[in-house]
């Protein structure tokens, strides 16, 4: 399972996304997708998020069952610490 989430981007960007994964609420877009294009996706996401945030979460095998990146400003920063994910507020 993976959960895409698109903040403040471009509405083609968010078009394109809809190629591989469901929207099923503004900006959160969720599906089954393998590594190959979920790294693909994040590519494109990254690059053409402009002033926007894109966060990317799937299932994992970790102690809390799943793995993420982000980009973009929001205010909230996702930090990796003894492999567990937690968020840091300003």
């Amino acid at each position: 399972m993976t959960v895409l989430l698109l903040e403040r981007v471009p509405p083609g960007l968010r078009g394109e996304v809809t190629r591989w994964l469901v929207e099923v609420g503004t900006g959160v877009f969720v599906g089954r997708a393998n590594a190959l294009v979920r790294d693909q996706l994040w590519d494109a996401c990254s690059e053409r998020c402009r002033d926007g945030m894109v966060r990317m979460i799937w299932k994992t095998n970790t102690q809390q069952g799943f793995d993420l990146r982000t980009t973009g400003a929001n205010g909230r920063y996702a930090e990796e610490m003894d492999g567990l994910w937690l968020v840091r507020l300003p």
